[in-house]
């Protein structure tokens, strides 16, 4: 019911005199007033209850010194709460007599206990200090002085939740050094103190300089949302908060990295790629400058060089999972790379030649013939050459152009396309390391890998990233920067994350294929701009005065991170270990080569010192040296053949170092039936692997000494282990395996450590 339903008349504002004199709009301001005040208020000691129960926390200390945001972890609290401030300014000249008086009456204090000889408090003397130097800025007008007020309602429709809530409140108070205290008694003040109207009654009042005040604004720093599934991309600028996302929960998963030279886009993404690695998500990279060759090595990956002087290689006509039809067109469009702009009887020539091709290998639209070994480049080359000798310039001219423009590629220096595919895919970090490549024949090479890659990648639906630096090789490139066009608009629907670099912004802000990719893309990161695009920037991202101005001064590694419509600047910190995998600095490389390999007569023999387990008996004492020196420790531990041996370990984890070596020792035994395992330190379980026909199998380990703690910690995670196709404990407590197995599923579900390689093997 609306209010006009309620009033004469139709609601019309109609002065007259009613019942008492009273007027219309009196009427209507006195119904106003009814419609909107509660029925009943009942107040007690802490609280007052209006519908809810209503708790008001007054804040009667702040800390000394105070960070930008420093309220933000009030805001942030998950709970049913309203925070109201109350400021009100100081006049300068009163500010300035006040200030005097409080530090005449100091001195007074600080004498008086000098005089007698007593010890004076250090916090008498900070005061007295503090004072000094507040009233000198207060007399340069740099500060200015402010009451405020500063209270937190904390609200519930129960009691208990109502005593729960404002113990966290409180708590999260202290944590910030903002004492909390409950005004009793005064609940009907405190709550007209939290509305907004204005309306301070409680008045508990701190004064507070304007520097000071402004730190408190804004409140809550833009954030993102924490996803369970996603990785630490890096740190809230303002207030360390780590910000953890997800690409692949957004609307679209790709990934756009905007920057100058040096502004460390390379090293944010590839930070980017070893978390998502870790996390189970399978990369490939286009690289044209082999910058990411020892990333791929540190994880095993497969590095594909392609090269005159290579084995790899990608066959343009083969088929690689499309169909006929789908391949003519996409030779089209390489022929478009390949050749140039295509007049329409080149475009005809090679049309019918290309049919033609195929035939001669007989292969046609009988997905049957599809297997068939694919012709080769020499082979349209031959097709075409016998053109060139007829007496028609409409036939003539364009076959000389195709058979000019497809030598190099046949006999010159691109030959080493002119043959059948030659590249292996299983692994699930793959690196394309095309710098060796001659530049005449790089957007041909770029072209046949995106599509290579692309295709293969759209058989799988688990997760997976193509990474393409310098990206502008690509959009400034008519033919690539269609397919990508294609690419970015359907590879969502692939569970695929196309993750781009750049720093030139005019591909992306100018060409077709750039708006495609920045439309597409959720998730984007812009690092330090050159001031001659900023502008540009600025208006393609709606950015703030404040936004402008930190990516003008931003330093290496920070950045401001858009993901959808939150947007928040971050700083990318990497781990110690990370950062050795991942810097590209010479002067590091050079440092961390000699840590690898001392100089002197004795060389250390080479090993991997990212590994974060060693058997102590495979090792040099050098090579223990520069572990324990990089705060490895020493440890004994029963292997899975029963033998007790000492390992060399860096546990990062909150597990025990048994738990630690038990799992890269189960994950170590997996991989001697297949290269599909992982080992988590997440709450999924700590290894799972996928066994013959596909089945995914999880893997816990369970060391806990305690029997009730280690049967709790089954029993929590025997729900994400069900929902694997299978499963099984390894435990070390034979009271678990023997009076406890059928809890989780039979004694099959719980072994001993020394059951673990043959119950592996069994599923191969």
């Amino acid at each position: 019911m609306g209010l006009a339903d309620l009033l004469p008349f139709g609601g019309k504002k109609k002065e007259t005199t009613g019942a008492g004199n009273e007027t219309y709009s009196e009427y209507e301001d006195r119904l106003i007033e009814y419609l909107t005040s509660p029925s009943t208020i009942i107040q007690h000691k802490e609280d007052i209850q209006i519908s809810k129960y209503h708790r008001v926390v007054a804040a009667i200390d702040f800390p000394r010194i105070v960070d930008p945001g420093w309220l933000t972890r009030l805001i942030e609290m998950n709970l049913d709460f309203d925070l109201s401030m109350h400021i009100n300014p100081y006049n300068v000249d009163s500010t300035i007599k006040l200030l005097e008086n409080e530090i005449k009456k100091q001195k007074t204090d600080l004498y008086a206990l000098e005089s007698e000889g007593k010890i004076v408090p250090q916090a008498l003397i900070q005061q007295h200090q503090d004072t000094l130097a507040l009233l000198q800025l207060v007399q340069e007008g740099t500060e200015k002085m402010f009451d405020v007020s500063l209270y937190i309602d904390a609200k519930a429709y129960a009691s208990e939740e109502l005593d729960s809530n404002a113990k966290q409140i409180m708590t999260t108070m202290n944590s910030i050094m903002v004492t909390p205290k409950i005004p009793s008694y005064q609940m009907y003040k405190g709550l007209k103190s939290i509305l907004p109207i204005a309306d301070d009654q409680l008045r508990v009042t701190r004064n507070i300089t304007s520097s000071a005040l402004a730190a408190c604004f804004p409140f809550a720093i833009t954030s993102l949302e924490t996803h369970a599934t996603g990785i630490l991309l890096g740190f809230n600028e303002y207030n360390s908060i780590p910000i953890i996302i997800d690409p692949f929960n957004y609307t679209n998963p790709n990934v756009l990295v905007l920057g100058t030279s040096g502004g460390g886009k390379s090293y944010t993404l590839k930070l980017m790629i070893m978390r998502e690695f870790m996390e189970g998500v399978s990369v490939n990279m286009i690289d044209p400058q082999a910058e990411y060759t020892d990333l791929v090595k540190t994880f095993n990956g497969k590095t594909i060089r392609i090269a005159p002087d290579s084995d790899s290689i990608i066959n343009p006509f083969d088929l690689m999972g499309q169909t006929l039809d789908e391949k003519k067109l996409s030779l089209l469009a390489f022929f478009r790379v390949l050749l140039g702009e295509l007049t329409e009887p080149e475009r005809a020539i090679l049309d019918d030649a290309i049919d033609r091709t195929y035939e001669e290998k007989g292969i046609t639209n009988d997905p049957k013939t599809w297997s068939k070994r694919p012709p080769l480049l020499e082979d349209l080359y031959n097709e075409v050459l016998p053109l060139t000798r007829s007496s028609k310039d409409i036939v003539y001219k364009p076959a000389m152009a195709i058979v000019n423009q497809m030598k190099s590629y046949v006999f010159g220096p691109m030959k080493f396309l002119n043959q059948q595919t030659k590249i292996d895919l299983s692994n699930r970090m793959i690196n394309f390391d095309i710098r060796d490549a001659p530049d005449i024949g790089k957007g041909v090479i770029m072209f046949l890998i995106l599509e290579y890659v692309y295709t293969q990648m759209k058989k799988s639906k688990t997760r997976k990233m193509l990474v393409i630096d310098e990206a502008w090789t690509v959009l400034s490139a008519g033919d690539q920067a269609e397919y990508i066009l294609r690419l970015v608009k359907t590879c969502r629907k692939f569970n695929l994350s196309l993750c781009m670099i750049t720093q030139d912004v005019e591909d992306v802000l100018v060409s077709r294929a750039g708006r495609a990719v920045l439309t597409n893309t959720a998730t984007k990161l812009l690092l330090k701009q050159d001031t001659s695009v900023i502008d540009q920037i600025a208006d393609k991202f709606h950015l703030n005065e404040n936004e402008v101005r930190f990516l003008k001064t931003a330093r290496a590694g920070h950045a401001l991170l858009i993901a959808e419509n939150t947007r928040v600047p971050i700083f990318i910190q990497a781990s110690p270990e990370e950062h050795r995998v991942i810097t590209t600095k010479p002067d590091e490389l050079i440092q961390l080569e000699q840590v690898m390999r001392p100089m002197g007569d004795d060389i250390v023999p080479e090993f991997d010192i990212n590994k974060k387990i060693h058997q102590k008996a495979e090792l040099t004492d050098d090579q223990i040296k520069i572990l324990q020196d990089r705060d490895f420790d020493e440890t004994r531990i029963t292997t899975l053949t029963g033998d007790n041996e000492l390992f060399i370990i860096k546990n990062e984890t909150e597990e025990s170092d048994e738990h630690f070596v038990l799992q890269h020792l189960i994950l170590e035994e997996t991989k001697k039936h297949t290269d599909k395992g992982l080992s988590h330190h997440t709450q999924l379980p700590d290894v799972t692997f996928e066994a013959g026909g596909g089945r995914l199998v999880a893997v816990e380990v369970e060391t806990e000494g305690g029997l009730k703690r280690a049967l709790e910690n089954m029993d929590t995670k025997l729900p994400v282990m069900k929902k694997y196709d299978d499963y099984f404990y390894v435990v070390t407590s034979p009271t678990i395996k023997r009076d406890y197995a059928d809890r989780f599923g039979g004694p099959e579900k719980v072994i001993m450590r020394d059951e673990a390689a043959a119950k592996i093997a069994s599923y191969f």
